[in-house]
């Protein structure tokens, strides 16, 4: 088995439309005129953001309670962390009538809202009837004077976020053509070194469930495949183990990074005799894809499932390295130092991996595109794409302590992804597949 304190070293660095349940389907209040348009490019440069105006929740009678400005606050961070939109400050809104195009009827005040330079407005009534949340919710282009979205949500009060999530995933479907992955599942590893739990949370929520406790020792290197499948390690007195789908599938030796490929097949890197291997897990019998000899670990598949990228120390110090899935020679793909945390683009253009043990990098699979998206903010690690490739979870000292962090892909908007949530929060996985209720 290799040298715990050698393999330490490296493995310390491979460490986010249907109706809610028992609700009423979103539906639109009225026909939409024409069909949205496609602003957006989902690659903007850092500052070439859009503009848009989030109004207060109106209510149809009463009050909106905390519902009517938390859930419009909760869609502008949302829209803040794709790197896509500026927010405008509510204070600078100048429109008379707030009602103004909530009745189906009359317009907003358009001419009211191009002088703030609002590209887009968003607008929306709240009725609450005890339990019962029902949103009326409008997305509208202020430069065309149009209706783009209109969406009706109705369920449960404690939904609320979910409809919220929905209705920013819709907004983005607007706009860009592509709809957003707000809902979709982040699973991390979380408490002190020796105590580790496995945690889940989801791109636009507040806080994290609890996947598995402490039992005997820690549970770390979480990782989701497709249909919300889970695995990862865990440490049992002297023994590791591979635990996939809450059921142990390999016990021993060190096992570290286990990775889902696209056919739902289970690899992971496994210790024995002086090296550290990548195999493909099929029940308990395995199968060699990257090694043998040196450390070999942190496996990432591309979409087709016909390459893999991992980290090695093939060259002497680590890099990324590119080889057949199905097992064969390995190429190396990065020159810039020590290079750890490797992870494929949904979309298979990129692969996300940690420079120098401090900042996270995107590469091109051909080797072209390096390009820093982290820098002089502590340490960075784990990157991890959202199932659209359009954003990046990953962990981050930089307010020191773990926290799980997200960008844009581009390297914009990097902010906290629960920003109270005290924990440690670390080794974060995006799931590269949406909530059979998100669709």
């Amino acid at each position: 088995m290799m040298p715990l304190p050698r393999l330490i070293a490296l493995l310390s660095l491979t460490f986010l439309l249907t109706g809610l349940p028992g609700a009423a389907p979103a539906q639109d209040p009225e026909p939409q005129p024409g069909k949205a348009e496609v602003y957006i490019d989902i690659n903007l440069d850092p500052g070439q953001k859009h503009r848009i105006a989030i109004c207060d929740l109106l209510p149809s009678s009463g009050s909106g309670g905390e519902q009517a400005t938390y859930l419009p606050n909760r869609l502008a961070a949302n829209l803040a962390m794709t790197g896509l939109f500026t927010n405008l400050d509510k204070r600078s809104f100048l429109e008379a009538d707030p009602r103004a195009g909530l009745d189906g009827q009359s317009s907003p005040d358009y001419a009211a809202w191009a002088r703030l330079n609002a590209g887009y407005l968003v607008k929306g009534g709240i009725t609450l009837s005890g339990s019962r949340l029902t949103l009326e919710m409008r997305l509208f282009d202020v430069a065309e004077k149009r209706q783009m979205l209109g969406k009706r949500y109705s369920g449960n009060v404690k939904d609320g976020r979910k409809m919220i999530n929905q209705f920013t995933n819709a907004v983005l479907e607007a706009i860009t053509g592509t709809p957003g992955v707000f809902g979709s599942q982040i699973i991390f590893a979380s408490g002190p070194p020796d105590r580790k739990s496995i945690m889940m949370t989801e791109l636009g929520g507040d806080d994290a469930t609890q996947v598995a406790g402490y039992k005997g020792g820690p549970s770390t290197q979480p990782t989701l495949g497709p249909g919300g499948r889970t695995a990862w390690v865990h440490r049992n007195g002297s023994s590791w183990e591979l635990v996939v789908d809450g059921k142990v599938v390999s016990s021993g030796p060190t096992h570290l990074s286990p990775a889902f490929m696209p056919n739902g097949t289970v690899a992971a890197a496994y210790s024995e005799a002086q090296k550290t291997s990548i195999y493909a897990f099929s029940g308990r019998a395995k199968t060699l894809l990257a090694g043998p000899g040196g450390i070999n670990v942190s496996p990432t598949f591309s979409p087709d499932g016909s390459r893999l990228a991992f980290a090695s120390d093939l060259g002497g110090s680590s890099a990324i390295y590119l080889a057949p899935a199905g097992g064969g020679p390995p190429s190396r793909l990065t020159n810039t130092g020590k290079a750890t945390d490797p992870a494929w683009s949904p979309t298979g253009e990129l692969i996300a991996f940690v420079s120098r043990e401090t900042d996270i990098c995107v590469i091109r699979p051909d080797g072209t595109g390096l390009r820093q998206l982290t820098g002089g903010q502590g340490a960075n690690y784990r990157p991890s794409f959202s199932p659209d490739g359009r954003m990046i979870v990953f962990s981050s000292t930089r307010n020191g302590r773990q926290q799980l962090f997200v960008m844009a892909a581009n390297g914009d908007s990097q902010q906290p992804l629960m920003p109270n949530y005290q924990p440690a929060q670390e080794q974060p996985y995006w799931s590269p597949t949406m909530p059979a209720d998100f669709k």
